[in-house]
């Protein structure tokens, strides 16, 4: 029988296709938000250095940003509000210049706004913590339209919205405390159903799989991920994480969750299909929002009381170098370099 020598090479290699690094291996720029001096940083996906860096005139404070957010091919769509007024806004920043090309007010919000992709409407959706509503901006006129929602007790934390293999497309928008989340039709802003989670799991964060079939909820005292058919909205499974688990992301091929958290040093990725926990690893302190390189070889994982950003081996989750910032960092956007 002939025996077979699996080399070091040909494992990373199989590991790299494990993890969805696609043909070409597309380059990367990190772009991190601070509210501190300098408001944006910018790190070379490849070298993991820092490149460039600017500041927003009249920032006050950004709103949640992640690598969720809806960017138009020239404008990163972000979220800001002032802390003395409460006015809110969604600031158009273009990403080449790092300069604002436009700001929409949103009304009034004491706490974070939220937002998603693009709906197959043209319509960004925001959600407004504390006001408990919903905001859909047309991606083309910039005309807004706010709604509502029932709130429970609870605060408008997260919006997410995805085609389910129904064809049919929701946006999705969990209350913490209320412990639902609120299903919604991001053409009409109806509501079309209420999922009430386990008492006192406060699902937190949203995120759909890529393929849009299933949304990954993080449950912030309940210490795992809701993992959700996108359609029924039936909980098909519960994954452990760490202590708070504050965001998740997904590598390019959707075959791997990556959980970030608020209180806790912790990343921690599973396999979706079978849900398998695949590493978990400390980082530093508070490692909330996560970003993925376009080849599926780094996670990135912003660490606000340490001022840095943690690289990770995303096949291993060994930790390639911690980028300092200088600033304590509170949102991250991965783009994809042409």
């Amino acid at each position: 029988m002939r025996a077979y020598v699996i080399t070091p090479l040909l494992l990373l290699f199989t590991a790299s296709l494990a993890f969805g690094a696609p043909a070409g291996s597309p380059r990367a720029q990190v772009i991190v938000f601070s509210n501190s001096n300098p408001h944006i940083t910018v790190i070379d996906g490849q070298t993991h250095q820092v490149v460039r860096t600017a500041n927003v005139p009249q920032l006050g404070v950004w709103g949640w940003n992640d690598d969720n957010n809806y960017f138009d091919g020239t404008n990163l769509w972000l979220t800001r509000r002032n802390p003395d007024t409460n006015a809110a806004e969604v600031v158009l920043l273009n990403v080449d210049t790092l300069t604002v090309s436009a700001r929409i007010p949103i009304g009034q919000e004491t706490g974070g706004i939220f937002s998603g992709k693009a709906s197959r409407a043209g319509k960004v959706l925001f959600a407004k913590f504390g006001s408990g509503e919903l905001v859909a901006i047309d991606v083309n006129t910039h005309a807004t339209r706010t709604v509502k929602l029932p709130m429970d007790g609870g605060v408008a934390c997260d919006v997410e919205v995805a085609i389910g293999f129904d064809k049919k497309e929701r946006a999705y928008v969990p209350t913490m405390a209320g412990n639902t989340v609120v299903v919604v039709d991001p053409a009409s802003l109806e509501v079309l159903q209420v999922v009430r989670f386990t008492e006192g799991t406060r699902p937190w964060m949203a995120t759909a799989t890529p393929d849009g079939r299933r949304l990954w909820v993080q449950e912030q005292t309940g210490n795992t991920n809701a993992i959700m058919n996108s359609m029924t909205l039936d909980v098909v499974a519960r994954t452990a994480t760490g202590p708070a688990p504050d965001a998740g992301s997904f590598s390019p091929d959707g075959r791997v969750h990556f959980t970030g958290h608020f209180t806790n040093n912790l990343v921690v990725a599973h396999e979706t299909d079978t849900f398998r926990e695949i590493w978990r690893v400390p980082v530093g302190a508070n490692t909330r929002i996560l970003g993925v390189h376009p080849a599926g070889t780094f996670v990135y994982a912003i660490m606000t009381s340490e001022g840095a950003v943690g690289v990770l081996e995303a096949s291993t989750g060994r930790v390639v170098t911690r980028v300092a910032l200088g600033t304590n960092p509170t949102g991250i956007f991965v783009r994809t370099l042409k």
